[in-house]
């Protein structure tokens, strides 16, 4: 059986991280059995982040990795797509992964709201010398990479409008279906409900939660898919999300 290295549940999802979530969702549609390995911290193997997909072929790294790996034993996570829908996947991904994904990484570490929730969740079982130490110094590292990149110096009128230009993409993607790409859930879904799923959950109102909330058709997919696409032990009924 695979064996997922993953961050465990925080801020009422199945795994702190949305990358970890996404493994698991991957593992799901992929029809592989798996089992998760709790762990709070990276090991020294792969790139000293989660997740991590213990093999028969040794660990496989970050989710990208773990989507290419699955796909290499066989499975279909792109049902139907043509070459042009593949490249549209593929797009998004990179879309919401590495852009509307830092919205979130900023609510969770630089607001306070968010600090306030995840400080212990993150570093609730570290020995006490090293609690009053080792969160500022990651959290000031984390406010620094957000500057440099460029978000960590937005407004929250600029965050409004950069996180509200990936939202409509989003929905116009989605359109009247129950998945991004048509009537079966891919790779793409497991990549794009994680993050939504995140925002919905930040304990602040900001400027991402808003707009992702404003916006009905997302809201009703971010909720058909807790019910359909988080591993079974995580799912929430329809009726209790809505």
């Amino acid at each position: 059986m695979l064996k997922l290295m993953t961050f465990p549940a925080g801020f009422g999802e199945p795994s702190l991280s949305p990358f970890c979530l996404k493994a698991m969702i991957l593992l799901d549609l992929s029809g592989r059995p798996w089992e998760p390995e709790w762990l709070t911290m990276p090991p020294d193997t792969g790139y000293g982040k989660l997740p991590i997909l213990r093999t028969p072929d040794g660990p496989v790294p970050d989710s990208n990795f773990i989507l290419a790996w699955l796909e290499a034993q066989g499975a279909d996570l792109f049902p139907g797509h043509d070459a042009g829908q593949r490249a549209q996947a593929h797009a998004i991904i990179r879309m919401v992964e590495e852009h509307l994904r830092l919205f979130l990484v900023h609510d969770r570490w630089v607001r306070e709201d968010g600090w306030a929730v995840l400080e212990p969740a993150v570093f609730g079982g570290m020995p006490r010398p090293l609690r009053l130490v080792v969160p500022g110094l990651v959290r000031k590292g984390i406010r620094k990479s957000l500057r440099n990149q460029g978000i960590g110096r937005f407004s929250d009128a600029h965050a409004a409008q950069a996180t509200a230009a990936d939202l409509d993409v989003l929905q116009q993607r989605l359109g009247d279906g129950p998945w991004l790409f048509g009537s079966r859930p891919t790779a793409a879904d497991a990549a794009v409900v994680p993050v939504l799923s995140a925002l919905d959950k930040l304990p602040g109102d900001t400027p991402a939660r808003q707009g992702l909330r404003a916006r009905d058709s997302l809201m009703a997919y971010v909720t058909r898919a807790r019910a359909q696409l988080y591993p079974e032990r995580f799912r929430t009924p329809i009726s209790a999300a809505a």
